[in-house]
């Protein structure tokens, strides 16, 4: 209270209760002391201030009210008598925490949603982690990409280009087989796997070529159990290759030593002149051509005893291989480039060879000679294009050129076959070289007829009688 003001109270005072009830309503001192001298100032007063009085009736009627319940509510009576007194700023705080209670309401409404849509989010997340381990495609596509970044190696050591190159072929053999991407790794079964095997044979892929996708499958079913894609545990187990017969193969041939010393001999410049020496080393080394065509001077060497050496490691199975330089060719080859032999495409070089060959047969009647073969899918094709069609012979197989089946591969084949020829290394000492781990791989290379085996054999008897 001050000097002019002060606060009306009602006094509670019953046998339970003693209490001052604030009303919150301010009168002017002396005019309250004037209105309650006598009944005719009161009345006076109450004209004068009729709201005033009227909000005290008001009051004075909730007070009786809340005494007549059976407990006292002290809180509960207070505010009662504010919305009397202070309709408007009670009006004002309810309307504010309505609006705050609302405002607290949406907000919550919004973490609910937020809630709801990070679970969903989760959810489909979730959904799409399944579907994409559930299906082959998408983990062909990371296994490919894993294997080009260095992700995903084959033990501690990355995978060679050439296997790079070839799996990066895969993704589109595969997605020709599975173009809407719908197959799962549950869906492997005997059925699946007839069905892949019929598309490839469908398609023209030679059956050597079905088995190299077999075994890409194969392996790609194993690296996603490893993970943890997926537990079809008959999968793997359900790809068998079939076995090859020379019938089902395109010829495999190599050259002979006279046709190398021919080729070697063969006057030629510029790009020829760098495919047949690239060619020619392949052959003299026994190396693959990704092995072959990468030489530099760091790879050549020489032993304490002084013997010629090329030393690598070969691209695709990191075995460290050692080759003695004792071909004379292959020594001024490697001195005519200064020991940094050139680089040449793959592609290129088994275009160029078979032309360079080509020109050559017409002094080298040998190259001219016709083979039975199989024909690859890219030669079908090629014929489909000009409409033209094969050659055969009497029992209709396909028969080439010796010219026309020489390939970057032939290289190898044709130093390793030369080797064996030649009756001077044991099958060891050339499988050093080559880098060959088994036998029976070795022996594959090996890539006599059945009448060079015959005449091998007649050699042998005949210089055994002789020294008899």
């Amino acid at each position: 209270m001050n000097k002019e003001n002060a606060t009306l109270f009602y006094r509670i005072h019953t046998r339970k209760i003693d209490a001052l009830i604030s009303t919150l309503l301010q009168v002017k001192v002396t005019e309250w002391l004037k209105a309650t001298a006598t009944p005719r100032a009161w009345l006076t007063h109450q004209k004068n201030n009729y709201q005033l009085h009227a909000k005290l009736t008001q009051i004075e009627g909730i007070i009786k009210a809340h005494l007549a319940k059976t407990t006292f509510d002290r809180e509960a009576l207070d505010m009662d008598v504010r919305y009397i007194s202070e309709p408007e700023k009670v009006d004002a705080e309810r309307r504010a925490k309505e609006e705050a209670a609302e405002a607290e309401r949406n907000a919550m409404a919004k973490r609910e949603a937020a809630k709801e849509k990070a679970r969903l989010k989760a959810e489909e997340k979730k959904r799409l982690a399944d579907e994409k381990n559930r299906l082959i495609w998408p983990f062909l596509i990371q296994f490919v990409d894993d294997i080009k970044s260095g992700a995903r190696k084959i033990g501690s050591d990355d995978y060679a280009p050439g296997s790079c190159k070839a799996w990066k072929s895969y993704i589109g053999v595969y997605e020709g087989f599975d173009p809407l991407h719908r197959f799962g790794w549950a869906d492997i079964d005997r059925a699946f796997v007839s069905r892949y095997i019929n598309y490839l044979q469908k398609h023209g892929y030679m059956p050597k070529v079905v088995n190299k996708h077999l075994t890409n499958l194969k392996a790609l079913i194993n690296a996603a159990f490893i993970d943890g894609i997926h537990d079809n545990q008959r999968a793997a187990s359900l790809i068998v290759k079939k076995k090859i017969e020379d019938r089902d193969k395109a010829v495999e041939i190599y050259l002979t030593e006279d046709e190398l010393q021919a080729l070697y001999e063969m006057p030629l410049t510029g790009k020829n002149d760098h495919i047949r020496d690239v060619f020619l080393i392949g052959c003299y080394t026994c190396q693959r051509v990704s092995d072959y065509n990468n030489l530099n001077a760091d790879n050549f060497e020489t032993t304490r005893k002084g013997t010629r050496i090329i030393r690598l490691v070969q691209q695709k199975t990191k075995t460290e291989v050692t080759i003695p330089i004792l071909n004379e060719n292959l020594i001024a080859i490697c001195e005519k480039y200064g020991y940094n032999i050139p680089k040449t495409n793959e592609q290129v070089l088994n275009r160029y060879i078979k032309n360079i060959l080509k020109e050559l047969s017409e002094k080298v009647p040998s190259l001219k000679e016709k083979v039975p073969t199989k024909l690859t899918m890219k030669q079908k094709d090629a014929m489909r294009r000009d409409k033209t069609e094969p050659e055969t012979d009497l029992n209709g197989n396909v028969i080439v050129p010796r010219y026309e089946c020489v390939t970057s591969h032939t290289a190898r084949r044709t130093g390793i076959t030369n080797m064996y020829l030649s009756h001077k290394y044991t099958i060891l000492q050339m499988m050093h070289v080559s880098g060959h781990k088994t036998q029976k791989t070795f022996m594959d290379y090996i890539k006599l007829s059945s009448e060079e085996i015959a005449d091998e054999i007649a050699a042998m008897s005949k210089k055994e009688n002789d020294m008899w």
